[in-house]
């Protein structure tokens, strides 16, 4: 649109009844026909003008001709009714095909300028489900319904990155204010347990089993604190940036050489089934590794002794790749698959493995910030995790 029209509709205020762009499609669709109906009737009117004073033009020369004596015969039908309607109808066919050029030009105006407004605000709200929130519409006017969702899309965006900011703000402010107790809780603890071990014999058992929960719990609890700030660093999309071409099929390579022998220890088989041929995606690979080893940890952790894994990394068709995690343990109920992915939700409560309740959570977190997508399904018996991601 030209700046002048911008600066001119930002000066004179529009009604609000004309506010709605369906109203103003509406009233465009009026004027349109109200305009094709009387540029039909003036070309028609125009073209039959013009070829009845050809007409007249002939009857005046038959007349000359007969008065002066050049000829003996004056027409009596000089106008013909077939001449007649052939001239109207071909007036209306070129009014008609002018009219409907006129209107579909006005028409696709329209539509690709809505459309365009449309575009921009579904793009802007793509790039903010991405975590991208500093992207913006700007569209300022308030000439109908589309540029006011713009507008109140962009004010929805400034306040959202604000509140981020602050939260964000306040996560950096306990971390630095908790990280520092916790390591000193840790360290003293640790201490005692050397100091318990010095003095052994006259310790009583109970103090020295008091000591040892004592420091496995601060443990956890640091382990805890640590894997919620990485899941809200994920979650914010800051990680983006370190992005990287990345060949999965290594990776996963890396994850069964690490955890072949721990399942061996756990009297557990793990099983790679990856294919030859490099896969690459953009990704982090620091997160991605985090990732795969979750799933690997997540298995061992909840199946019983003589367990088979298998991890799979495969392309499809669809150039989408595919990561698998399957075991033949316990499974979970259908109540359950979407409730794991909550931050510290854990199945069976009162079960102590030494879950932390947050792997899934971390998993889940790691596949949204790469755009892709994560099920759980039954092995008959077992779990199965799958992750896709687009090559």
């Amino acid at each position: 649109m030209h700046p002048f029209i911008t600066q001119l509709q930002q000066r004179l205020p529009t009604p609000v009844w004309l506010r709605s762009s369906a109203m103003q499609q509406g009233l465009m669709f009026i004027m349109v026909s109200v305009v094709s109906l009387i540029l039909m009737s003036s070309l028609t009117i125009a073209y039959v003008d013009y070829h009845l004073d050809e007409v007249n033009n002939n009857i005046e020369h038959n007349v000359e001709a007969f008065m002066l004596g050049t000829t003996t015969e004056i027409n009596k039908e000089p106008i013909d009714e077939d001449d007649v309607i052939d001239v109207l109808a071909t007036g209306f066919i070129l009014s008609g095909i002018l009219v409907i050029l006129c209107s579909s030009a006005i028409v696709i105006y329209m539509t690709r300028r809505n459309q365009a407004k449309i575009d921009r605000i579904e793009t802007v709200l793509r790039a903010a489900a991405d975590g991208e929130l500093s992207a913006r519409t700007m569209m300022s006017s308030q000439t109908n319904d589309l540029t006011r969702i713009g507008s109140t899309v962009d004010e929805m965006l400034s306040r959202l990155q604000s509140v981020v900011a602050a939260m964000s703000d306040i996560s950096s402010n306990i971390a630095h204010e908790l990280k520092t107790p916790i390591t000193r809780l840790q360290y003293n603890l640790q201490t005692l347990s050397e100091m318990a071990d010095a003095h052994g014999d006259k310790l009583d058992d109970d103090f020295s089993e008091q000591l040892q929960l004592s420091l496995k719990e601060s443990n956890r609890l640091a382990n805890i604190f640590d894997a919620l700030l990485r899941i809200s660093q994920i979650e914010s999309g800051n990680r983006r940036q370190r992005f990287e071409t990345i060949n999965v099929v290594d990776l996963v390579h890396t994850i069964a050489e690490i955890y072949t022998d721990v399942a061996e220890d756990a009297d557990m088989s793990l099983v790679l089934d990856a294919q030859k041929e490099p896969i690459f995606i953009q990704g982090d690979k620091e997160l991605l590794i985090q990732q795969f080893a979750n799933l690997v940890e997540n298995s061992l952790r909840y199946c019983p002794q003589a367990s088979q894994l298998i991890l799979s990394c495969h392309t499809e068709q669809d150039d989408n790749v595919v990561i698998t995690m399957a075991d033949n343990g316990p499974g979970i109920d259908d109540q359950e698959k979407q409730r794991v992915f909550e931050r510290l939700y854990r199945i069976n409560k009162s079960r102590n493995d030494g879950g932390l309740g947050i792997g899934l959570t971390l998993v889940k977190a790691v596949t949204d910030l790469h755009q892709g997508e994560i099920k759980l399904y039954d092995c008959h018996p077992g779990l199965g995790v799958e992750i896709r991601y687009h090559c």
